[in-house]
């Protein structure tokens, strides 16, 4: 399938020593914060053949649903104006405001500054009707307009996440001539995930997702649906989803998800975020206490980005 290139290389598999001698296990991290315009993240990834669908569909216009705190539509601003398209970010407050300026910093400040056209809709509003009749005024105006899916996790979109897996066994390769024992994920739309199980299927590796929005038997479903319209057999793939560490809500900080950003920062000087990554991390540092994760047992973490959420989530640290 065709794509747009919006990571122009691969991200970097970095060996985190500090981390690893503190906690035990041989702990590497998949550097997806750092690739791509936009601020970066896991949903470029996404968006490569989700954006080239839409430009053969001669498409103009993307729209996306989210919150203003949102890093799938702040990379997806990036992406369209990299490639010179218009996008729309139709937000609600999906998350608690944090503090007085939560919605005016993080990702919603670096949307401002890349001119975002942001539409907003009550609580109460339906995100999928409210695109919808947004794609249908832009085609009258005589628009092409091209609705990205939640996260951008569909059969598309979690492609890019077979690409990730490829990737990793390819570096991987080359520091130690074997696969990881375990892949490390936040796991929010499920597209990420399906598509790293889907990766490395076939592999010794075992693929673990830490949910960060649904609690209950919800995401599985999503993650195996997802997966099995990358692969028709599933029955010997080898993951483990686990709902414990979202906390009390999708986008409300933990605290031991505050105390993992500031384990990395300090003993690596890389910086988690409070949403996503530092659940993840929470629940990685969980497994290794309690030996699910063991010392002689190496381990890829997959940083999804997410890193201007810091800065929206000040007061909390």
């Amino acid at each position: 399938m065709e794509k747009v290139n919006l990571l122009r290389r691969e991200t970097p598999l970095e060996f985190l020593p500090n981390l690893s001698k503190e906690l035990g296990p041989k702990i590497y991290i998949k550097r997806d914060d750092v690739g791509g315009r936009g601020g970066g993240g896991n949903k470029l990834r996404k968006y490569e053949r989700i954006i080239a669908d839409a430009i053969n569909k001669n498409c103009d216009t993307l729209i996306i649903a989210g919150h203003y705190q949102s890093n799938a539509a702040r990379s997806l601003v990036g992406a369209a104006c990299q490639l010179n398209l218009k996008s729309i970010v139709v937000c609600k407050e999906m998350i608690p405001k944090q503090n007085d300026n939560f919605n005016k910093n993080g990702n919603s400040l670096l949307m401002k500054l890349m001119d975002a056209d942001i539409v907003s809709i009550e609580d109460k509003d339906d995100f999928q009707i409210e695109m919808d009749k947004i794609a249908q005024k832009l085609t009258s105006e005589g628009k092409k307009p091209y609705i990205i899916p939640f996260g951008g996790s569909n059969l598309l979109g979690s492609l890019g996440y077979v690409d990730c897996a490829n990737e990793i066994q390819k570096q991987f390769k080359e520091i130690a001539n074997e696969t990881p024992d375990y892949i490390v994920t936040p796991l929010g739309s499920g597209g990420t995930m399906a598509g790293l199980i889907s990766g490395f299927t076939n592999t010794k590796t075992k693929v673990i997702g830490f949910s960060v929005l649904h609690k209950d038997e919800t995401i599985k479903k999503v993650v195996r649906k997802l997966t099995s319209e990358i692969l028709p057999d599933t029955s010997k793939l080898s993951y483990e989803i686990d709902t414990d560490f979202v906390g009390k809500a999708y986008g409300i900080p933990t605290n031991k998800g505050i105390a993992s950003i500031k384990l990395l920062a300090k003993l690596e000087g890389i910086f988690l975020c409070p949403v996503y990554t530092s659940k993840a991390m929470s629940g990685l540092i969980n497994y290794i206490k309690n030996n699910k994760i063991t010392k002689d047992d190496t381990v890829v973490f997959i940083h999804t980005g997410g890193m201007p959420l810091v800065h929206g989530y000040y007061d909390s640290y």
